[in-house]
């Protein structure tokens, strides 16, 4: 547990700077003071932070996951300390946002641009990943709200449902082969894979993470794709196979339970929720 600042604040200029006189000499303090932050947080944390030479300091790997983590801690407490400080209620500083960059198209157009006219202050990180790790990335507090598809319900977390979707085949019109495209990692493609061959006999399959990928390449008469109704959508090219089977999900926006009680962090949540998701 870290539990002087000041120490964390030596340690993070020490490590951008990588040379204990060049933080002396920007945070105004003298070398032995840094150094014997250096020490005291080293035996708070039980971890050797930096590897020391002629050329100066470098982090090790356990200082470099520090680093991470206190850069964040420091960026939150600045944050906090301020709106506490001004009687702040409405939201301001950074806010880590995850969602993954196909959701990403579909809303952040819907309600960020609103979010930042209404809030002056406000500014956003956005993190793009899958849902389940987004997820976990909420519930480790590394990111601030989520928008993810398809949440296991967890006591740590706040679930809010903002719309739905089906996730199904797609094809150009003039396609005529039998290419299978999709991502085999994600649920939806791996329980549409043991009903497809009633609709589509497919020979060969092309993989990728990338629903973007997929779409283009369904546009481009490449193969059918699996791709959810929203993401198919952007495209005017390619249309809903009939009669294929379908995959019911769910768009929710997810945080920790204890954000609830922040009343800028409401009114943050409450903006994005309000905004009509159709």
């Amino acid at each position: 547990m870290i539990d002087n600042l000041t120490d964390l604040k030596y340690f993070l200029e020490v490590a951008k700077t990588g040379n204990i006189t060049r933080a002396s000499e920007r945070l105004g303090v003298t070398q032995p003071s840094i150094t014997l932050a250096l020490k005291r947080l080293e035996e708070k944390t039980g971890i050797i932070l930096l590897e020391r030479s002629r050329k100066g300091t470098s982090l090790t790997r356990q200082g470099e996951g520090l680093f991470q983590i206190g850069e964040r801690m420091l960026v939150e407490w600045e944050r906090d300390t301020r709106m506490i400080a001004q009687g702040q209620k409405e939201p301001m500083g950074h806010y880590s946002l995850g969602v993954h960059t196909s959701v990403a198209q579909y809303t952040l157009g819907e309600f960020l641009p609103g979010l930042l006219e209404k809030f002056p202050e406000l500014e956003f990180n956005l993190i793009h990943d899958l849902s389940r790790k987004i997820t976990e990335q909420v519930i480790s507090r590394s990111c601030d709200l989520g928008l993810v598809i398809n949440p296991i319900p967890h006591p740590d977390l706040v679930i809010h449902k903002l719309l739905t979707d089906e996730v199904t085949l797609f094809k150009h019109p003039a396609y005529k082969g039998n290419v299978l495209i999709l991502d085999p990692e994600i649920k939806q493609s791996q329980t549409l894979l043991k009903n497809m061959r009633k609709t589509f006999d497919y020979k060969r399959e092309i993989h990728s993470s990338s629903l973007e990928v997929i779409r283009h390449l369904c546009e481009s008469k490449a193969g059918i794709a699996i791709l959810p109704t929203r993401v198919a959508a952007l495209s005017e090219k390619i249309k809903p196979v009939a009669n294929a089977p379908t995959f019911k999900d769910e768009l929710a926006l997810i945080y920790r339970v204890e954000r609830r009680t922040e009343q800028s962090f409401k009114e943050l949540v409450s903006a994005i929720r309000n905004v009509p998701h159709h």
